[in-house]
């Protein structure tokens, strides 16, 4: 029977290079996060007409480094009933046109975050099935 060396020493090393990855996952999420609210708010300056502050005030970012977990919006409860009407004005109403800021915000992002996630992870870790990686639009 052949016994088996190094098992501890291999793990110490993967827990380090993911810990390392995770790291630089985090910090592309959180540099698409902060893209996202900026361009969010850049665009809500330039299709709401009307200034209460209400909107711009209670739209955020939020993120959770420990989950990788990242949010942007209306995301507390107080937020969501105090900038009540933001849903109308950004989906529209019978009488009012859609004005979509949030969403025009994240298209505007999109590809670039896609590039940054394919930074973070090395291409062993970011195949999935494998075999070759194959690209997927």
């Amino acid at each position: 029977m052949s016994k088996v060396t190094g098992i501890r020493a291999q793990r110490s090393r993967m827990k380090r290079l993911t810990t390392a990855v995770q790291e630089e996952v985090a910090d592309a999420i959180a540099e698409t996060l902060d893209e996202v609210h900026a361009a969010g708010l850049a665009q809500l300056d330039a299709m709401v007409t009307r200034r209460t502050g209400r909107l711009r005030r209670y739209y955020r970012k939020s993120f959770r480094r420990g989950k990788l977990e990242g949010l942007v919006g209306y995301i507390s409860a107080k937020a969501r009933d105090e900038a009540f009407y933001a849903r109308f004005v950004h989906d529209g109403t019978e009488d009012m046109a859609a004005r979509p800021w949030h969403d025009t915000a994240i298209e505007e992002v999109a590809p670039d975050h896609a590039g940054r996630m394919q930074r973070a992870a090395p291409s062993s870790l970011a195949r999935t099935g494998g075999g070759r990686a194959r690209r997927v639009d």
